[in-house]
């Protein structure tokens, strides 16, 4: 697999070493404007505004594993282990695992992308979480808690919101 870890020496990694992986593409989403600002810090946009794309394609991602990632920029606006903003269904997604990661192991907000093979494993926060209109399918997935790690919001094996609103805002997640 390609693996994404810390810069740490073996032994010495631990929860949100480095940020993590974000995809961000032009599927819908269901903000006001059909697009938004990533989470964590990055200026990079998600959504296709006005003519936002199903069938997006933000490249592949298969057998990965990400560890020691997930950080909180500030409260409420962090990087997952892997983030999906937007990314539409003519994206590739499988065997992933996401290890130690410091916020949610797996988030998606909007899009349609499918996904299958994906593990979570021993996250700070939710295995997976869904947010801003998401509506692909997701296959397959297993997640590993310990029972003594979770973040303020007491974690979820998979959260899933409209939006950080709670709207009634179209796509519905």
């Amino acid at each position: 697999p390609i693996v994404f870890t810390s810069n740490q020496p073996k032994g010495q990694r631990n929860y949100g070493y480095w940020g993590g992986v974000i995809l961000c593409g032009k599927a819908p989403v269901n903000t006001a404007s059909g697009e938004s600002r990533i989470e964590g810090g990055p200026r990079s946009m998600f959504g296709g505004g006005a003519a936002p794309n199903p069938n997006d394609n933000s490249g592949t991602l298969a057998y990965v594993r990400i560890e020691f990632s997930g950080i909180e920029y500030v409260t409420d606006n962090e990087i997952n282990g892997l983030t999906m903003g937007g990314v539409g269904n003519g994206t590739t997604i499988h065997h992933i695992q996401v290890s130690y990661c410091g916020d949610d192991s797996f988030e998606w907000f909007g899009g349609n992308v499918n996904a299958k093979y994906l593990v979570a494993d021993r996250g700070w926060d939710d295995e997976f979480d869904t947010d801003n209109g998401f509506s692909g399918k997701l296959q397959f997935l297993v997640g590993f808690r310990d029972k003594n790690v979770a973040d303020k919001s007491k974690s979820n094996g998979f959260e899933s919101d409209n939006d950080a609103n709670g709207s009634g805002n179209s796509p519905f997640t």
